[in-house]
C-alpha cells in the first residue's frame, strides 16, 4: 500500500475489519443440523451472498430448531452430510 500511496508510510492500524468469502466444494451453502452434535446448526458457505439470504436463512434455521425441519423451503439437499455421501449439489446454470 505504501508503494501506491507513500504518505501511508509509518501509519499504524487502529482497527481492521475483514469479510471472509467462504466457499464450499460445490459452491452452495451448508444449512441445517450437524449429525452427532445435538443443538448445533450450520448456516455458512454462502460465497459472498450471505447478507442477501440472511432473512430467509434465519427463518429456516428457526424452523429447524423449533419444528425439527425447515417448512418454508425444502433445504435438505444443503445438509453438511452431502459431502460425506458424495452428493454435492450440482450447479447447472454456470457458463
Amino acid at each position: 500500500m505504501v508503494r501506491v500511496f507513500p504518505p501511508l508510510e509509518g501509519a499504524g492500524l487502529e482497527r481492521v475489519w475483514v469479510g471472509l468469502y467462504e466457499m464450499t466444494p460445490d459452491r452452495h451453502p451448508i444449512l441445517g443440523p450437524v449429525e452427532g452434535l445435538p443443538g448445533l446448526y450450520l448456516a455458512t458457505g454462502f460465497s459472498g451472498h450471505g447478507f442477501q439470504h440472511g432473512p430467509v436463512v434465519g427463518k429456516l434455521i428457526a424452523e429447524m430448531v423449533v419444528d425439527g425441519a425447515a417448512r418454508t423451503v425444502e433445504v435438505s439437499a444443503l445438509a453438511l452430510e452431502r459431502f460425506a455421501r458424495g452428493e454435492p449439489v450440482p450447479e447447472l446454470l454456470v457458463v
